[in-house]
């Protein structure tokens, strides 16, 4: 029985009275509105994440950003193990979620988050006896952090509800609140020298901040109720949705967990900010697997729609990240020097490695949205389970025998041989998308910002000229795209095609 389906005999529960229900046009024109919401929030954000990571990477240590991700780590293990896809399951549904089911999953998660926060009070010690090299403090940034958990699991319904309804622009406006509350408080902490809890000091604000504005965008209140009968339908495609993120948390936790005591706090915030930096793009096809998510979820019945949508949006995705990944290679020199001072530069060897994988990395995510919204969540979890195993026995060959190079070698393994697997199973799930011919204009156009990177480095010195060689690039990566596929780009950004129902709706 497929996740919110009724018992044979039984009268459907009323939906969320709050809730509207979309027309096929509706979700067209909010699927792409959806996208130009978070396009345009990525670039707010960007600038807000820029200048206050700037700020953090000039008043820290590496130390710090080692020991907050360490921190940050434990609370998500918890968080994730607890969740069991719940979100995930709500958004996919095709009918809409009642107040009961919605309730039910609040006061669950709500629970979980309340036995984490005592588990941080009391077990917070623990910390340094496998992170050998913490600080005492480490465990107070700990307990700190577990109360931002709480206030993550009050607004996930409304959330929820946003994400069902394709209400992208609310979403882009919280998401940029939270950054600001984030960077902004952490930058103003840091200058005053406080060190490691500048970015605890962010992280909580930012929570205060994203839960106050989510109840006035989307309000919605929990009914004194915990149906266990109507969470089962949920959980039985949740626990298959979530066992996918399990497993990628777990296959992350190879940085904090394993490099973090192998290599100690300093050389892993060496890794994270390399990994962080070169992964930027990821943040572009997070908005598409955002959007598209619940998009797939409605038009799933339609294979042609579907994938054609679906190889739209592997096209956005990898229009960005051919870009970047070409600018870190040829520009990464001065992009460190100008924009995170000198003492990052032992990571910029690390920068390129996680860029170059990139070129095939981006395909999991949106493939994994586009399965998942088809109700195949079990293709990506079993998939993440031979990379993961992958990963884990690469690397911890490789670390001991190079140190830190070896270890972001060893994690490129997996990267490349996982995503390569998720080729082959979409072009045999999903026979109609064509991946290769969508992303290979801009894997062509991306070797002309390569070139013109390697002249332009030398002459980027300062901030200004920086910027200017950067904008260059951009511009010499989209006029090439554009001559090698002008109708491929535009096909692109309108996202979903047309459809003869679509324009009856209308």
């Amino acid at each position: 029985m497929s996740a919110g389906a009724e018992k044979p005999g039984e009268t459907p529960a009323p939906p969320d009275p709050d809730a509207p229900l979309l027309t096929p046009a509706q979700l067209k024109r909010r699927a792409r509105m959806g996208v130009l919401w978070l396009l345009m929030r990525t670039v707010v954000l960007q600038l807000v994440v820029l200048g206050g990571t700037v700020v953090l990477a000039r008043e820290l240590e590496p130390a710090d950003f080692g020991v907050f991700g360490v921190a940050q780590f434990v609370i998500s293990f918890f968080l994730f193990f607890g969740d069991a896809g719940l979100g995930g399951a709500l958004i996919q549904k095709k009918r809409t979620p009642t107040r009961t089911e919605l309730s039910s999953v609040f006061h669950l998660q709500l629970g979980i988050a309340l036995t984490v926060l005592l588990l941080g009070a009391f077990g917070a010690g623990g910390l340094r006896l496998l992170w050998t090299d913490l600080p005492e403090h480490a465990e107070w940034v700990f307990r700190a952090l577990s109360l931002g958990l709480v206030l993550t699991v009050l607004r996930v319904v409304p959330q929820i509800l946003m994400e069902r309804e394709l209400l992208f622009g609310r979403l882009a406006a919280v998401e940029v609140a939270s950054q600001v509350g984030f960077y902004g408080g952490a930058a103003v902490a840091a200058l005053m020298g406080l060190g490691v809890w500048s970015l605890v000091i962010g992280a909580l604000l930012q929570g205060v901040l994203s839960t106050s504005l989510v109840f006035v965008l989307r309000p919605w209140r929990p009914a004194w109720t915990f149906d266990r009968e109507a969470l089962a339908p949920i959980l039985r495609f949740g626990i298959p949705f979530q066992a996918k993120n399990v497993v990628a948390f777990i296959n992350g936790a190879i940085t904090p967990l394993y490099a973090g005591a192998a290599l100690g706090a300093h050389r892993l915030g060496f890794l994270q900010w390399s990994q962080q930096t070169a992964y930027f793009p990821l943040k572009i096809v997070g908005i598409m697997g955002r959007v598209t998510f619940p998009l797939f979820s409605r038009i799933r019945d339609d294979r042609a729609q579907f994938a054609e949508t679906l190889g739209r949006s592997l096209a956005i995705c990898a229009f960005a990240t051919f870009f970047f990944i070409a600018f870190f290679w040829s520009m990464g020199e001065p992009l460190v020097r100008v924009v995170f001072t000198e003492k990052w530069l032992p990571a910029l060897p690390l920068l390129k490695v996680y860029a170059a994988v990139l070129a095939v990395g981006f395909l999991s995510p949106v493939a994994a949205s586009a399965l998942d919204a088809a109700g195949k969540p079990l293709i990506i979890a079993k998939l993440s389970v031979g990379w993961t195993l992958l990963n884990w026995a690469v690397v911890l060959v490789t670390t001991p025998l190079y140190g830190l190079e070896g270890f972001v070698y060893g994690y490129a393994v997996h990267v490349v041989v996982g995503n390569l697997a998720v080729l082959v199973v979409l072009r045999r799930v999903i026979p109609g998308v064509r991946v290769l011919r969508r992303v290979a204009a801009p894997a062509v156009a991306s070797l002309g910002v390569y070139a013109f990177g390697v002249w332009a480095a030398p002459h980027a010195t300062g901030a200004l000229s920086f910027a200017g060689c950067a904008l260059a690039a951009f511009v010499v990566y989209g006029l090439g795209v554009a001559l090698l596929d002008a109708r491929g780009v535009k096909d692109a950004f309108q996202l979903v095609p047309e459809h003869a129902s679509d324009e009856e709706e209308e």
